[in-house]
């Protein structure tokens, strides 16, 4: 098995699509350095307690002209500022940390690379006509397809740690390494603020992340499975994640009680951490327990569907 996935890797990295790839990361995390570089000036860092006081000030006097929908935003800021004040937590200034915090937004990117890697695994064996030589080893096919899977995970995995490794490392040559045990602010229900070490953030936003994208790159193996062709395959998980992304916030807008069984309903769970569910009996074990109910069904139905297809 240790040799199958060994072999899938090396057919993985010798693409050049996936060197493409890692110098896009490379450049996109470089770009987001720059423009951060130079953002706070030591006037800003000396005076950050005036300012924020000046802030809340300007905030309180928008807030009682802005509508009634806008001031639960112009509140929470302010509580924010109060929170940042009474613990004297020096806020704006980038760290090596705080910048691969800021680069967890820019993680979508290797959902976006792992699918199309994991949509193309199955799907480009068939489109090319090399799937038959694969089965006329003596690999049984679900060998075979265990270890296609375990390339993907193992691939969307050491992709999402090189980012995390670029960012560190941009950002210790831009910012400075220290800021690890710096506080992380958040609040669960726009009311009441609290602070964790940015390591800490770091680790949870990750980790959790992680379990998102082996979800996604599972239904994307998938379809790459019930597709010939890896340009339907890709396009469809695309289409399938944008749509999924959509449909989510729309079924919990109408109120629907069977929402928060949808796959894409709980895939975010990060807010379980640093938000508030918008659907009432969700839990962290209970999003858990969907995804993985999802996974086992997911990788039933392309177990089947490889076993029985017939290759000419």
């Amino acid at each position: 098995m240790i040799q199958l996935i060994k072999a899938e890797q090396l057919k993985i990295y010798n693409r050049p699509m996936v060197l493409i790839m890692g110098i896009c990361l490379i450049i996109v995390t470089t770009l987001v350095a720059v423009f951060n570089v130079g953002k706070t000036h030591k006037s800003e860092i000396n005076d950050w307690k005036s300012m924020l006081i000046e802030e809340n000030h300007s905030l309180r006097e928008d807030m009682k002209k802005a509508p009634e929908e806008m001031k639960q935003f112009f509140e929470t800021q302010i509580k924010r500022n109060d929170y940042i004040l009474e613990r004297g937590l020096l806020p704006n200034q980038m760290t090596a940390w705080k910048f691969v915090s800021l680069m967890s937004n820019f993680l979508p990117l290797i959902t976006l690379f792992s699918l199309i890697v994991a949509s193309d695994i199955v799907a480009g064996e068939f489109q090319w006509g090399t799937m038959k030589l694969l089965l006329i080893r003596p690999v049984s096919r679900s060998r075979l397809l265990l270890a296609k899977y375990c390339s993907v995970l193992l691939f969307a995995a050491l992709f999402l740690a090189f980012m995390l490794l670029i960012s560190w490392l941009i950002g210790a040559i831009l910012f400075g390494v220290k800021g690890a045990m710096e506080p992380f602010i958040f609040s669960r229900d726009k009311q009441n603020f609290q602070d964790i070490p940015m390591v800490m953030n770091i680790s949870i936003t990750y980790g959790l992340k992680m379990i998102t994208l082996f979800v996604i790159v599972t239904l994307s193996f998938v379809i790459s499975i019930l597709f010939r062709s890896s340009s339907w395959a890709v396009g469809i998980s695309v289409f399938i994640l944008f749509s999924g992304n959509l449909v989510g916030p729309l079924l919990q807008h109408i109120n629907a009680g069977w929402s928060k069984f949808f796959l894409f309903t709980n895939l975010n769970l990060e807010e379980y951490f640093f938000g508030s569910r918008s659907v009432e009996g969700m839990t962290l074990p209970f999003s858990i327990g969907v995804l993985l109910v999802h996974t086992f069904f997911l990788c039933l139905v392309g177990w089947i569907v490889f076993a029985k297809r017939e290759v000419n």
